[in-house]
């Protein structure tokens, strides 16, 4: 299990065991080529104000797309609203997933991530992970024949003990009265 800790003003380190860091490495790459690969398929259907608006030339059948943007569009949102506001979110999503990335040390277990900006591209990433996941599962709570269980509550561990980190960042940052 990972523990989070503060580390400066407003940095975190972790430690986790390098098979760790792999799986967590294996989910950025595959969610990162999903997302290019969807982002690919959209066209340009006006410039407005100088930017050009882009929408994705089909509505999606990959129900990993479609968790992304209902985690972060909301889940009853009408199809041409989640055509209208995907390029935008899965762009968002990239940019986290890579932010993620990059703070996955390339040696060793240790974490260091140096804002709130890089913890946060970690819950981000870990919500995608298991949005994507829960979608994949079948009735049985298995991918391809495996019990998703223990993946999902270690992705809540390590997330759940990053947002408590966070969240005593926050309490210790308020001033006292």
């Amino acid at each position: 299990m990972i523990c989070w800790e503060r580390c400066g003003e407003s940095g975190y380190v972790g430690v986790l065991s390098r098979s760790e860091i792999d799986v967590l490495q294996s989910y950025v790459i595959g969610l990162l080529i999903l997302v290019e690969h969807r982002t690919a398929s959209h066209t340009v259907i006006a410039v407005v104000a100088g930017r050009e608006v882009r929408v994705p030339a089909a509505v999606t059948e990959d129900p990993r797309i479609l968790a992304i943007l209902e985690n972060e569009l909301g889940e009853d949102e009408p199809d041409w609203v989640l055509a209208v506001g995907e390029e935008q979110c899965l762009l968002s999503a990239r940019g986290s997933l890579q932010l993620m990335s990059s703070t996955l040390p390339e040696t060793g277990g240790v974490v260091r991530l140096r804002s709130r900006d890089e913890a946060g591209a970690w819950l981000r990433s870990i919500r995608f992970f298991l949005s994507t996941i829960a979608v994949v599962a079948d009735s049985e709570g298995r991918v391809k024949g495996k019990d998703v269980a223990p993946t999902v509550t270690w992705l809540c561990e390590v997330s759940g003990t990053l947002r408590s980190a966070v969240a005593r960042t926050v309490i210790a940052a308020r001033p006292a009265c």
